[in-house]
């Protein structure tokens, strides 16, 4: 069973992530089938508009933590790191894209969610930042304050809890919450409402718009370094087994 589902229906693009089983965890295949499928979505002409979303209850638990706590390194590569291996913004993707969230949106799938241009949420979704849990810093979330109070933005970086689609709606994270049997419909309706427009000028005001912002973590060349200690720490692969072992991770400080 393909762990991405990559349909094209006239100018929209559909990328379902499909290890429903796992609640769509990240494992480094998923992330390469991310890869290429953004690059494909880039690359052609014929689509304008893509749409991202999650198989089974799930949108994306983030990182596959099994995966992770069975190697000896977290993490294979700084671009992995920075997120530039699944990340349509570092890829050059400026095309619009529309985040439909079906379920959990956790760690790393909030960082998916969040690298789409227009997020709509099912009521029944549920978002948060768990990175901290796990030992591991927030990566990709620096550009959080974007779209909320700084405040707000840290309550839910430093706690890692999770909240409603609801809350992530007053926040501004989410632009609509519908119905689970809305969700699609309505994100399909949006991408074609977006389709009715000049493509190239769609695309060059989306990268004017992102490139009037601060610079994003994969464009800070001292990113890697801030979070190089926490990245090389024992407390990481603890935060990883005591997940897979369904035990209090026991923190060290190193």
């Amino acid at each position: 069973m393909a762990v991405l589902t990559y349909e094209k229906k006239g100018r929209i693009a559909y990328l379902t992530l499909n290890r429903p089983e796992s609640r769509n965890a990240l494992s480094y295949e998923l992330m390469g089938e991310l890869e290429k499928a953004w690059v494909d979505f880039r690359d052609d002409d014929n689509l304008w508009v893509a749409i991202l979303t999650g198989a089974g209850k799930a949108f994306c638990a983030g990182l596959d933590l099994k995966e992770r706590a069975a190697q000896g390194s977290f993490f294979k590569s700084e671009a992995e790191v920075e997120g530039a291996v699944m990340s349509p913004l570092a890829l050059g993707v400026w095309k619009p894209i529309i985040c439909a969230v079906n379920g959990y949106a956790y760690a790393g799938g909030w960082m998916l969610a969040q690298e789409c241009d227009i997020r709509i949420a099912a009521d029944t979704a549920q978002f948060a930042i768990t990175e901290v849990k796990m030992g591991l810093p927030a990566i990709g979330t620096d550009s959080l304050p974007r779209y909320m109070p700084l405040g707000l933005a840290l309550e839910l970086l430093l706690t890692g809890e999770a909240i409603s689609a609801q809350r992530a709606l007053e926040l501004g994270f989410v632009n609509r919450v519908v119905s689970l049997e809305e969700l699609m419909p309505t994100a399909t309706a949006l991408a074609e409402r977006i389709c009715e427009n000049a493509p190239l000028a769609l695309r060059a005001t989306k990268e004017l718009v992102y490139k009037g912002f601060y610079p994003a973590i994969h464009e800070r060349p001292e990113a890697f370094q801030i979070m190089a200690p926490a990245l090389a720490s024992e407390d990481l692969i603890e935060g990883a087994r005591a997940f897979v072992e369904r035990r209090p991770p026991v923190w060290k400080g190193r």
